[in-house]
């Protein structure tokens, strides 16, 4: 049984179109930072403040591992999951992976917005576009590298969703899931 898991740097749209693709299907929904939230009993920001980086990767690499192999499920995962390259292996083997893509202009625009502010890569002193530029240059070959591009689907989740059903509609394992004409059963 498949996953569809979504990367891309933060903002990007990875969570709500990760809900989206998954109502579409009928399947369940996994978000890494929320299920980390959830375990750690602290928001994401609060964990690299008080624990580091280094600390919220090793989260993010156990909750991939403990996700269910054995169900259909859609995967949104943390922007700088990419760093984590056995989790990302795992990702890989368990199914297509979608890199949201996102211009830079964008991520600062959405970065503004009130609940960027518990976003930690984006509030860590430095300047930042700068920041931004540099993390996305940093990511990038890793997002090409594990997933199929789909322009980022934050302002228009439904048309990134509408994106990524129609790659797996013409997929030969992915048939299944669909009805005459390409739409989910």
């Amino acid at each position: 049984m498949p996953w569809i898991s979504l990367i891309g740097f933060m903002c990007s749209g990875k969570s709500s179109t990760g809900r989206l693709v998954a109502r579409q299907l009928g399947w369940p929904h996994f978000d890494t930072d929320r299920l980390i939230v959830e375990r750690e009993g602290k928001s994401v920001a609060e964990i690299f403040r008080e624990r580091g980086e280094a600390y919220f990767r090793d989260l993010e690499y156990r909750i991939v591992e403990e996700l269910p192999p054995e169900r259909d499920i859609v995967v949104s995962t943390g922007g700088g999951l990419v760093l984590v390259e056995p989790a990302m292996e795992i990702l890989r083997v368990q199914g297509p992976v979608f890199w949201l893509s996102v211009q830079p202009e964008d991520v600062l625009e959405r970065s503004q917005r009130p609940w960027a502010a518990k976003r930690p890569m984006l509030r860590e002193g430095e300047d930042l576009p700068a920041r931004v530029d540099r993390l996305m240059a940093e990511r990038e070959p890793l997002y090409r590298r594990w997933g199929t591009p789909v322009p980022g689907g934050f302002d228009h989740p439904r048309e990134a969703t509408r994106h990524i059903l129609s790659i797996l509609s013409k997929r030969d394992e992915f048939r299944p899931y669909f009805g005459f004409g390409g739409s989910p059963r």
